[in-house]
This record gives structure tokens, C-alpha cells and sequence, in this order.
């Protein structure tokens, strides 16, 4: 009977300390970039707006390439009204509730979220966004 107490008792003790011990902590993960280009078409629905629009569209292309080349590392999203991106810095981004109905959205983690309003041309994105990411870029003329 002894040996069955001492034989519970040692269980009994060993499972406790089994669930007492703390977790591993995460590896730190690696900074996050993310690029996020933002339309709400909706609140664009105007010959202004739509001639904005248009705008856009026309320089997202050689942005994209710009970001492919100049920034590889960098996650490039486009998105529009509806849907909504998580961020690196553990935020959301909703089209719908951003104040520029377009633009950009520069985010990486451990930093401030910089967002570029309305249309930017091939240069302007490369210019901020080297700035930002303290790269270089060759479609900046700076």
C-alpha cells in the first residue's frame, strides 16, 4: 500500500511539473514589408474621380515593376473596395474606411505606416518608397 501512495504521489508530482513548465518563446520573426495599393471605386464614381481612377491604373503598372526590381523582399497587394489586408504591424487596412478613396500604403514592422495619397507617378512611389525602406532605387532621380 505504501508503494502505491509513493508510486501515485511521484505521478501526481511529475504531471504537475510537466504542465507548470513555461512555453517556448517564438523565434523573432524577420520584418515584414508589405506595399498595399488601395482603391475604393465606389467613392470614385464621378467624372473626377473616374479620371483619377484611370490615373491610377495607368501607373500601377511600372509601379509593380518598380517594386519587383527596386524592392524584391517587398510584398506588393492590390486591393479595392471590400477587402481588407492585414498588415505587418498588426493592423488592418479597409478600403472602405481610408480617407484618400486611392493610394498607397508602405508598412513594414517595428515602423510607422506611411501612406501616399492619390495618384503617384513611377518616380514619386520610387523616391518614398526608397525613403522609406532606406533603399535605393534607379527609378528615383534624387
Amino acid at each position: 500500500m505504501k508503494r502505491l501512495l509513493l508510486v501515485i504521489t511521484l505521478i501526481a508530482v511529475s504531471f504537475e511539473t510537466g504542465l507548470a513548465q513555461k512555453t517556448a518563446k517564438k523565434a523573432p520573426s524577420p520584418s515584414r514589408r508589405i506595399v498595399v495599393a488601395f482603391y475604393d471605386d465606389s467613392r470614385l464614381n464621378n467624372p473626377d474621380g473616374q479620371a483619377k481612377l484611370q490615373d491610377f491604373r495607368f501607373f500601377l503598372k511600372t509601379i509593380q515593376e518598380i517594386a519587383k526590381k527596386d524592392f524584391p523582399d517587398v510584398e506588393f497587394k492590390v486591393v479595392g473596395r471590400g477587402e481588407l489586408v492585414k498588415l505587418p504591424d498588426y493592423t488592418n487596412l479597409n478600403v472602405q474606411t481610408m480617407q484618400p478613396p486611392l493610394g498607397y500604403a508602405l508598412v513594414q514592422t517595428g515602423t510607422k505606416r506611411r501612406i501616399l495619397t492619390g495618384v503617384q507617378t513611377d518616380s514619386d512611389f520610387a523616391c518614398a518608397a526608397a525613403a522609406y525602406f532606406k533603399r535605393k532605387s534607379s527609378a528615383c532621380p534624387k
